[in-house]
């Protein structure tokens, strides 16, 4: 029989996810309010809402946004896949202690560090910031989340019977690979995939650094805006950010739990 929580520990809990949590709700509240500023109540309304989807320059950010982050899942994923397949198939060759180790770096070094050591980089090596240092960028801190993720999968697969079925049949490992350990492992491909998505889709700092002239993120967007005054645009906009990424965490959870 599971015992009750005391009541203390229920309310501590209430306090911590009021805190992380109700100043979003105000938020997205007041993307609703009729008023232009976020002093009062005005009363309720979409037309931020409507004001985004007219915006020009919001589409531009959003597109570019869009393909960045896409792009980053994409080569973060196909990457992860080829990472995570050689450290949990082939765990003797050399180095891969200091691999792993190296691998992860990125995601725990501080994003200013990141976006500093990024830039310098391009510069030193005389790269012309564009929107492929930005893919580039967004790859190198994508990848530890979707190698992550694939390599829990592949090494809860460890070597099932039916890639060793295969390869007793006569089948190469590249042909038990595509066959059989790959779509036993899509799912966790594709939600490492989502991962890199919705941490490249919402990245400011590393962007702020290594973007080039005239490319503009959603986030660079909006802070950019921010300056001027926190706007119900921003709001609005903010809020629909905060709905994606939301679908994009979630869906991450739900295909990492499910099982081939």
């Amino acid at each position: 029989m599971t015992r009750a929580a005391p009541a203390w520990l229920k309310a501590y809990c209430s306090g911590i996810y009021a805190f992380l949590y109700l100043p979003m709700g105000v938020m997205m509240a007041f993307s609703f309010n009729d008023a232009h500023r976020n002093v009062s109540w005005a009363g309720f309304t979409t037309k931020w809402y409507g004001h985004l989807l007219q915006d020009p320059q919001w589409a531009v950010a959003l597109g570019t946004t869009l393909q960045l982050a896409l792009a980053a899942a994409a080569i973060s994923a196909a990457l992860g896949l080829l990472s995570s397949y050689a450290m949990a198939r082939h765990p003797d060759f050399a180095g891969k202690r200091a691999y792993g180790a190296l691998l992860n770096v990125p995601m725990m070094m501080p994003e200013v560090i990141l976006g500093v050591g990024l830039l310098t980089f391009f510069v030193r090596a005389n790269v012309k910031l564009s929107f492929w240092t930005l893919v580039f960028s967004h790859v190198v801190f994508c990848l530890p989340y979707a190698t992550g993720t694939i390599r829990a999968r592949l090494m809860s697969l460890k070597q099932s019977s039916l890639e060793e079925a295969a390869l007793d049949l006569g089948a190469t490992e590249w042909q038990a690979f595509a066959r059989v350990t790959f779509p036993l492992a899509w799912p966790a491909i594709f939600s490492g995939a989502v991962l890199a998505f919705t941490v490249s889709f919402e990245d400011f700092v590393t962007s702020f650094f290594v973007a080039g002239i005239g490319t503009v993120t959603m986030p660079i967007k909006i802070y950019s805006m921010m300056k001027f005054g926190i706007t119900p645009e921003v709001n609005a906009l903010a809020t629909l950010l905060l709905l994606l990424t939301a679908a994009g965490l979630f869906a991450h959870h739900f295909l990492s739990r499910s099982r081939p």
